[in-house]
Parts: structure tokens; C-alpha cells; sequence
């Protein structure tokens, strides 16, 4: 899978660096602050979609880095 530009999240205060779907579907196993978010449940589907070969690998990484920001997760 490609490499992203490098972003980095913050959860629980450990600083996790996030380059690649992988990478984001991860992140997204942890405990987010806020876990029933419409963004970051987007977030999780378009990763699984991207998995199965059912969506871009770049709308996938969009959509986690938007749920990201929307937690106020990216500094």
C-alpha cells in the first residue's frame, strides 16, 4: 500500500504516526475519545471498503484524517 504524508494523531496523549491505510486502520482499533462520531464510523468504512478493493486508498486516508481533526485528535 502507498505511503501518505506522514500525520500525526494523538490519542491518550501517545503520539501515533499514521502513513499508510494500515497505519489507519490501526489507529483506528484505539480508544478514540469520542468512539460513535459520524466521522470516525466513515472513517472505519472507508478503510474496510479500501481493504476489499472497493474504494480509493486516497478518499480512505481522507476520510480517516478528517475524523481525526473532527476529535481534535491532529496538533
Amino acid at each position: 500500500m502507498p505511503a501518505f504524508l506522514p500525520i500525526t494523531i494523538y490519542l491518550d496523549r501517545n503520539a501515533t504516526v499514521v502513513k499508510t491505510i494500515a497505519d489507519a486502520a490501526k489507529a483506528l482499533e484505539q480508544p478514540w475519545p469520542y468512539v460513535g462520531r459520524q466521522g470516525r464510523l466513515k472513517a472505519i468504512r472507508l478503510i474496510q471498503e479500501c481493504m476489499a478493493g472497493h474504494c480509493s486508498q486516497q478518499a480512505a486516508f481522507d476520510a480517516f484524517k478528517a475524523a481525526a481533526m473532527e476529535q481534535g485528535l491532529l496538533r
